[in-house]
């Protein structure tokens, strides 16, 4: 995937997870907790997500390792390379 395509995925599963980020700007940086006003089971709840929609296994023990946007896109990109090589 490139990294518009993931940006668009964690996106999509954020605004589906959490309905105080459906009206805020997301940007690959944007904090998952200051700016997008996520807890921690809203995250959890997007790392769910993101395993039903791409059929890959997330560390949910990375949790405190997620800040931001970005975090979760290296972490998914990561997650589908190793599963295209599998």
């Amino acid at each position: 995937m490139t990294d518009p395509e993931l940006f668009r995925s964690v996106s999509e599963a954020i605004r589906d997870c959490s309905e105080a980020s459906r009206e805020t700007a997301m940007e690959p940086n944007s904090r998952l907790f200051e700016d997008l006003a996520l807890d921690s089971l809203d995250l959890v709840a997007v790392l769910m997500r993101l395993q039903d929609v791409h059929g890959i296994e997330l560390d949910l023990d990375a949790v405190p390792d997620f800040q931001r946007i970005s975090d979760l896109m290296a972490e998914l990109g990561r997650q589908l390379r190793s599963k295209s090589a599998a």
